[in-house]
């Protein structure tokens, strides 16, 4: 759930209403999807979110900026040094689009400075910093495809508002929509983010409690045990009858009350007489082994649900903070940074490349999927290079160029004017068995003789970007 349109246009008058001419005193942003911009007007300081997390994108009023991380993203330097001291000028709502557009102004070294921080709230939300003519500054990760720092920012495309009322109310009596809005998303952010935080414990409590099922089974033996003790007395007691190759024998069975009664058992033709009750004893010791270690193993089953529980209690009963960089948050998958970099190629095509062994690992055979092209330089250590391509698609020619130049370029042959590059579909890439990370056997590639050239990699180099995991 993010902002409805009616909501975003309501929270944009407002803005404009009660902070006019507001300055940028501070700003922070403690993960890739989260910018905080402390506004001062005469008298008071607000502090407004800008906010791009899936399901919870919004603008919103907060009552304090969260204590940063100490390495907090890249992009907070550039958002200070291009907003901080500037004035914000008014803030726009383009319904048909999902935007929200906050455009701030001054005058620096003369000459005017204008800015807009730019929230796309729809399917695919994203923060991005634009100068007037729309080159982006910086922008959060994730964002869509073909937004990229020193491009020029594009909106979206129109899609059909439907006539939703608003949501937004508080008891606020300034900035009334503002903090409502903060007060509906993050309530549902710490429902989510309390429910990822607890997943892993109920995760482990529906494996001990299937594990309990089996043990509780064991413990019930105890009923077998005794049948295979009677069959094997009364096996020992009637030997002279047994013959081998007899598949079952019937024999009187004496019991406490003087009844005599026939009782059939089944024999294994292959067994002598001796070995039927030999096996039927050993049998029942084996279960009355097996009841006792069952009985044990439930008691420990029934401390470690108790300890489980209690650490539930203790989560559920934790406030939850707004995530950091240092301290993420259950939904890491917004500010984590995935095990590649990403580069932009022939016609703004993506191509990734592992930040190192253990990451090539994750890379391979976790995010790449079975129809991406995998590059690697033949005979040579390096890292795994992905093409993500479209299922049954085909690949270009230039990006396939361009896949083997960041190949070659991040391998022990770096600097080396040519290369043989290896390339083949992931789902013909395997682990090496027992090997080192990253290292891989395939089968089925072609391999191309690359001639470097340096206008073409200086160009991929230029577009690296530490890719976020979403």
């Amino acid at each position: 759930m993010s902002l409805r349109p009616v909501e975003a246009t309501l929270l944009a008058k407002e803005l404009e209403r009660e902070l006019p001419g507001a300055v940028v005193q501070q700003l922070s942003s403690p993960t890739a999807t989260r910018v905080y911009v402390e506004l001062r007007v005469p008298g008071r300081s607000v502090v407004v979110l800008v906010c791009c997390d899936v399901k919870s994108s919004r603008l919103s009023v907060v009552e304090k900026r969260p204590a940063n991380p100490a390495e907090p993203p890249a992009w907070q330097s550039v958002l200070r040094r291009e907003l901080v001291g500037v004035r914000l000028a008014d803030v726009e709502s383009v319904e048909a689009r999902r935007l929200l557009l906050l455009h701030f102004t001054a005058e620096r070294d003369g000459s005017p400075h204008a800015r807009t921080l730019v929230l796309e709230y729809g399917d695919a939300p994203g923060i991005a910093l634009t100068t007037r003519e729309g080159r982006v500054l910086a922008h959060s990760h994730p964002f869509r495809e073909g937004i990229r720092h020193g491009s020029t920012w594009t909106p979206p495309a129109e899609s059909p508002v439907r006539d939703a009322p608003s949501r937004l109310a508080s008891d606020f009596v300034q900035l009334r929509l503002g903090h409502g809005a903060e007060a509906l998303f993050s309530t549902q952010e710490e429902e989510r983010w309390l429910k990822a935080r607890l997943a892993p414990l109920e995760a482990k409590l529906k494996k001990l409690e299937r594990t309990r099922e089996k043990v509780r089974a064991e413990t019930n033996r105890t009923a077998q045990a005794e049948t295979y003790r009677q069959e094997g007395e009364l096996l020992a007691q009637n030997l002279y009858r047994l013959t081998r190759g007899e598949r079952t024998v019937v024999l009187p069975e004496y019991r406490a009350d003087g009844e005599v009664v026939e009782r059939s058992i089944p024999l294994d033709p292959a067994r002598t007489p001796k070995q039927e009750v030999e096996w039927r004893f050993h049998q029942y010791r084996r279960l009355l082994r097996g009841v006792e270690f069952a009985t044990k193993r439930l008691a420990q089953l029934d401390v470690e649900e108790a300890k489980l529980r209690a650490e539930l209690d203790r989560l559920a009963a934790t406030p939850i903070d707004a995530p950091t960089a240092a301290k993420k948050s259950p939904r890491q998958q917004d500010v984590a940074m995935a095990p590649f970099k990403a580069y932009r190629g022939h016609q703004d095509h993506l191509i990734w490349v592992g930040r190192g062994p253990a990451h090539n690992d994750a890379l391979t055979f976790q995010i790449a999927r079975p129809w991406h092209v995998w590059f690697h330089v033949r005979g040579s250590p390096g890292a795994h290079v992905v093409v993500p391509v479209a299922k049954n698609g085909s690949l270009l020619p230039e990006v396939l160029l361009d896949a083997a130049h960041l190949a070659l370029h991040h391998s022990d042959l770096k600097g080396e004017p040519r290369g043989e590059v290896s390339y083949v579909p992931v789902k013909r890439v395997r682990k090496a068995k027992g090997g080192a990370p990253g290292a891989v056997t395939y089968t089925g590639e072609k391999t191309l003789m690359l001639r470097v050239e340096p206008q073409r990699l200086e160009r991929l180099l230029e577009t690296e970007t530490l890719a976020p995991l979403d």
